[in-house]
């Protein structure tokens, strides 16, 4: 990769290596969930285990209780993001 780039561009392909990398890591997510018994590393131990989340319905919730009283205490978090998109030649 040239060192010149623009952060646009290199922005870019940042963001394609984290795709790359979350490709990877999921595979080796995979290998470990399917060899239980291979979890030593030279380095580290890989363990298994779960968690659970809860997760609220809102849907559901202003069903239940009216959508006026579940906008009371919703709150909005507003971010910045940036979006790229391909340059028309």
């Amino acid at each position: 990769m040239a060192t010149n780039r623009h952060p646009a561009d290199r922005l870019a392909e940042v963001r394609i290596e984290i795709r790359r990398l979350e490709g990877e890591e999921q595979e080796l997510r995979g290998y470990l969930l399917e060899h239980p018994d291979d979890l030593v590393g030279e380095e580290l131990i890989a363990s298994i285990g779960s968690q659970d989340r809860r997760h609220v319905d809102l849907k559901a919730l202003a069903d239940e209780v009216g959508r006026s009283v579940l906008t009371r205490f919703t709150r909005i978090q507003r971010t910045t993001c940036v979006r790229l998109r391909e340059r028309s030649q």
